[in-house]
Order: structure tokens, then sequence, then C-alpha cells
């Protein structure tokens, strides 16, 4: 089947920041800063910067694959086209598996703080069967409709301007002594950061949807610098904030945050930024479900809406199979190394069989 796309169904080159940012920022940021200070202490700032800097590698990776073909395509003709029928199809199978299981665990995770920091008695299978059947309505109206909703999870930037409450609490002493830490160290919180920039592999899928794709690159591009941007001034806040020693004893330090904002119409501000956090995981869900269906219909050469439903199937059965922190910790931690090596082996490696070939083959 092949990956041309009606225009009628693409979206302007600068909306890619917004799919691509959505996609990004998942339910990670709530935690990141333990996880990367664990290794990097107070130089956890300079782990953010490198993560960055190393997703701006990956997507001019991906955009030179793409450039090796006349027409738009995607990961599943790329895959055919280098590996051939059956091994190229096993190797896409799998990354709907990777989109299935990172959609389980978006899902999961923000459940959690749900039940944590709100209700502690609610069901895991009864806010998840909502949660994927909104998605599942919304991946029905088509891609279009999903960048509409990245669009809404802009929204969350409402709270920035509410760190500047904490100002009197910051010590940005904290942040001293700079580089005392080797880049073995730095390297390792990279590989932890790792995981809050998952994201920018959906490109993968949907790039015939671009008008124009190629000017698309620079929005791409842009879309990786707002959140590095994002999560190095939170990292530096979190710093500020916190010792080391709390800071490692903190399993949601951002939202620990919000307890401290005082304003004279919210009593419990954190209340609101766990409620908010559901304009995160939204497109995500979207955005992961419609990638593994539409690549499930062109591998398949099914319709796409009979996929759907057996994608959201299984996001719901490994969010049910995940009833407390040690299993969901375990999952987390299995997605950050399927992760990792997808953005910084696999695609590397697509990029260099692609530098290797004397001539394009026509895509099947």
């Amino acid at each position: 089947m092949s990956s041309n796309v009606n225009e009628r169904f693409q979206i302007s080159p600068f909306l890619i920041l917004f799919v691509i940012h959505a996609m990004q920022w998942g339910v990670g940021y709530l935690s990141f800063q333990r996880e990367v200070a664990q290794f990097a202490g107070q130089d956890a700032w300079i782990a953010v910067i490198l993560t960055g800097i190393s997703f701006h590698i990956v997507i001019w990776m991906m955009y030179r694959i793409f450039r090796t073909y006349r027409n738009q395509t995607d990961l599943v003709h790329i895959h055919r086209n280098l590996f051939g029928k059956w091994i190229g199809g096993l190797l896409t199978v799998c990354f709907i598996v990777y989109l299935v299981m990172y959609a389980s665990m978006i899902l999961r995770s923000f459940i959690e703080t749900i039940q944590v920091w709100i209700f502690p008695q609610l069901q895991t299978w009864v806010l998840g069967l909502v949660l994927l059947l909104l998605a599942y309505y919304v991946v029905l109206g088509g891609f279009r409709v999903i960048v509409g909703i990245c669009l809404v999870s802009f929204v969350h930037y409402i709270f920035l301007p509410t760190y500047f409450f904490l100002g009197e609490y910051f010590h940005f002493s904290n942040l001293t002594p700079i580089l005392e830490h080797s880049m073995t160290d730095l390297l390792q919180a990279s590989k932890q950061m790792s995981f809050s920039y998952l994201g920018v592999e959906i490109l993968l899928i949907c790039y015939p949807f671009i008008k124009n794709p190629k000017q698309s690159h620079k929005w791409a591009h842009a879309a990786n610098a707002v959140l590095t941007l994002f999560y190095l001034s939170l990292i530096v806040f979190s710093l500020a904030f916190y010792s080391l020693g709390q800071l490692m004893n903190e399993e949601w330090p951002t939202l620990t945050l919000f307890k401290f904002v005082q304003l004279p119409f919210v009593e419990r501000f954190e209340f609101v930024g766990v409620s908010f956090n559901l304009f995160r995981v939204l497109p995500i869900l979207c955005l992961a479900l419609w990638a593994a269906s539409r690549t499930g219909k062109l591998l398949f050469s099914v319709k796409q809406s009979k996929v759907v439903p057996f994608c959201l199937l299984a996001v719901f059965t490994v969010v049910c199979l995940l009833p407390n922190r040690q299993s969901i910790n375990a999952g987390l931690s299995f997605m950050l190394t399927i992760g990792f090596y997808l953005v910084y082996a696999y695609i590397p490696l697509l990029f260099v069989l692609h530098l290797f070939r004397k001539k394009e083959r026509n895509p099947i």
C-alpha cells in the first residue's frame, strides 16, 4: 500500500512543531529531576542540554533518510526497501509494539498520579477505559483532528509563571560547584533523561502527512529546542528549590513544587497541576494509537479503523496488568531501554544504511 496521502489530509509544515512537542512532552517531566540528579547531582542541567543536542542530531538524521526518496515515505516502506518484505515486516511489527507500550506506560503513569494525589480509591481500569474511549473518538477523526488536540496541549504553559511565586525559596548556590561530575556521570544522566525526550520518532510515520515536508525540518528542531528550554528551566528551578538530599526523596518533584504555590482563589494548586496533565497525556495517546494503527494498516493492507480497536485493547490490557509502583517502575525502565536503543542505535543504523546506498530503489 502506498504512503502517498491526499493533500486534504495533510498539515502545514509549521504544525509539526506542535506534533513533536506534544509527543515528547509527557508525564516524565514530573519526576525526571530526581532521576537525572542521581547521576549528575547539581550538574544535572548539563545532562538536559546534552540530551537536547543529541535529539537534534537524531531529527537531522531522520530528515536525511527521507531525502533519499523521491516520494514521501514512512517507516513501513523504508523497512521494506532496506530489509525486504519479511524482515522489514517483522521490524515494523516491533515498532507497533513499541508504540503500544509507550502509550500504555504514559497512560498508567498518569493514572497513578491521579490515584496518589487526588482519588486514592479510583480503580485503574475505570479511568483507563474512559481515556481510551476518548482517544478512540479522536483517532477516528483523523490526523488533522489529532493535531488540533496537540495545539490544545500548549495550554499547560500557563503554569510557567507560577514558578516565580517560589522565588523566595530558591537558592541558586545549590547549582555550584559546576562541572564537578565526570563525563561518564553526565552521560548516565543523559541516558535517564532520554525517556523524557522520546517522541520524535513519530516523524517516521507522520512524514507523508506534511505538505512540503522539507520545510518542516526547522519546525521539528524548534519543537525539540522549546522542550529543551522548558526542561532546562525546570531542572534549574528544582535544583535551586531542593537540596540534593531532598530531591532524591521526592517521587514527583514538579508536583511538590506546586504545593508551595499560594493563590487566593486556589487552595491546593497541586490538584490543578495533576489534573492538567490530561492535556499532556491525551495527545500522546492519540498520536501513538494513530501511528500504531496507521502502521498496521500499511503493513497488513486493512482499514485503519479495524486496527485501532486492537491497539486500544492492547493498551488497556497492559495498563490493567500494572497494579503497583514496582511494576510501573519496571515498565518505565523497560521503555527507557527500548526507547534509548531505538533513538540512539536503530535510527542511526537506518541513517548509515542509507548513506551507503548507491542509488535509490523504487519504494515498494
